[in-house]
């Protein structure tokens, strides 16, 4: 587990206008400290607050990192601590504070292109690894970040990108660019046009440049990486569109507000979805969902891909040709966590929306889950447990409208929760799962089975079905 504590980059995201970039100098972790304050209801029914103190104290408090502020200026590294920086530990944090010279007051007000920050970014990665002795470094991204790391990635380090980045986690990247909803396809253009505060950083032509995309690849292919493994990526997706600025009458439903969820991932990473703005009280960034995540997936040490297989209706719904497609909604919690790791809702927009003949002959990725042993509830418990509460719900089209009389809104053809206990690895071959459907840790079996292939399957029964599995693909990532 040691070699998987590696330092850790936070990079920011964009800053409009000059007010925002004062604003965001004026902050020592560029807003990577920021938490929030709710209310909800507590266990006996009465309002009580919920705090989360931030990712950057988290990541201090639950894993014992040091913080550090660095800039870049003439290609020198510079790091804000009134310490030499010769010598960090492993588990250090890095502020990546690449606004202090747009600033106007302690900068000159120079907007760097993301090229030049991506640049800086790399030279920033060389100096902690030889001040830390580490052998990569973790990228964390909000929005515009991570397309400052992919820039480094794909323009910059190329060949030599997994010999310095060991994973990349984003909040609410524009991965594929950020669009306006229909009918303000004008605005994009004079933003993409005219450029202001390097606005045009979002459109496709600006993305293709910095990320270096491929003369043969099209714009839609944007949110493809190159010269890095996809499952080194994690991307956190917002599904709160209402909680942001004036920006989301531009970008509409089906967002985070400003980025829509089709656009904010990296094609073929882990994702998840988060009922939470792009920014703001209730952003992503400063939410315990996205910090569950994103401990997981830099320290866990054991992945769990969730799909469904070969899933066959039965013949009324087969036969049916207004059956037209199908929306999973899903859930993942993990025991002892009081929070949903990811929340995909047919209301929220963020449900799957699949065939039935895509996925009887096929495959459906819903999730990958990442676990650790050192947070389980019990420290002498050899499993982790983790639940998938999974709901599929039928759309009936007919002459290009949805059917309203085939059905009532909600009405699902499969509709349960699955319980899956995963044991520490052994001497014995294979691996001891526990998975038991009906809701309860309690339903799954007391004794684990003892799993030798690759993949668990794990059989779905109901009355709308004939037949499918949920299929567990599980690694060791230690």
């Amino acid at each position: 587990m040691e070699q998987r504590y590696l330092p850790i980059i936070y990079v920011r995201g964009y800053a409009g206008n000059q007010g925002f970039v004062e604003s965001t100098v004026d902050l020592p972790y560029y807003g990577f400290n920021l938490g929030s304050t709710k209310i909800r209801t507590g266990a006996d029914g009465d309002p009580e607050f919920r705090i989360f103190e931030s990712p950057l104290v988290r990541l201090i408090r639950d894993h014992g990192y040091t913080d550090y502020f660095a800039r870049v200026r003439d290609g020198e590294v510079e790091v804000l601590r009134g310490e030499s920086g010769d010598e960090v530990p492993q588990r250090s944090l890095w502020i990546y504070r690449y606004y202090d010279q747009t600033s106007r007051e302690i900068g000159d007000g120079t907007r760097d292109p993301v090229e030049d920050l991506a640049g800086d970014l790399g030279r920033l990665i060389e100096h902690v690894i030889r001040c830390s002795g580490a052998p990569r470094v973790h990228l964390v991204a909000h929005s515009m970040g991570g397309l400052v790391c992919r820039s480094l990635i794909q323009r910059h380090l190329r060949d030599r990108a997994e010999e310095r980045v060991d994973r990349l986690f984003t909040y609410g990247t524009p991965h594929g660019g950020i669009h306006f909803r229909t009918g303000l396809g004008f605005a994009a253009k004079l933003r993409d046009l005219f450029g202001i505060n390097d606005a045009d950083t979002f459109g496709p032509r600006r993305m293709r440049e910095y990320l270096r995309v491929p003369d043969d690849w099209d714009d839609d292919r944007l949110h493809e990486i190159s010269h890095f493994p996809p499952q080194k990526v994690f991307s956190l997706i917002g599904t709160n569109h209402e909680d942001y600025n004036m920006a989301r009458l531009a970008v509409g439903p089906r967002s985070d507000g400003l980025v829509k969820m089709k656009h904010a991932y990296v094609r073929h990473s882990s994702r998840a979805f988060v009922f939470r703005a792009h920014s703001g009280p209730l952003g992503m960034v400063n939410s315990d969902e996205a910090y569950q995540n994103l401990q997981r997936f830099l320290f866990g040490d054991t992945s769990v891909e969730i799909a469904i297989e070969d899933l066959v209706l039965r013949d009324a719904l087969r036969d049916n040709d207004e059956l037209r497609h199908l929306l999973i909604e899903t859930q993942v919690v993990i025991r002892g966590e009081d929070v949903t790791m990811t929340d995909q809702r047919e209301e929220d927009g963020s449900a799957i929306r699949t065939s039935p003949a895509a996925l009887e002959d096929g495959r459906e990725t819903l999730f990958r889950v990442f676990l650790m042993r050192g947070f389980r509830p019990q420290a002498r418990e050899k499993y982790s447990f983790f639940q998938i509460r999974l709901r599929i719900l039928p759309v009936f089209v007919r002459e290009r409208r949805v059917v309203r009389d085939r059905h009532f809104s909600g009405e699902h053809l499969f509709s349960d929760t699955l319980t899956i206990g995963v044991r520490d690895q052994d001497d014995a071959e294979g691996r001891l799962i526990r998975a038991g459907w009906g809701g309860l840790e309690s339903d799954a079996p007391k004794q684990g089975k003892r799993y030798t292939d690759e993949i668990v399957r794990i059989p779905m029964e109901g009355r709308h079905l004939q037949s499918g599995d949920v299929t567990l693909t599980i690694r060791d990532e230690s």
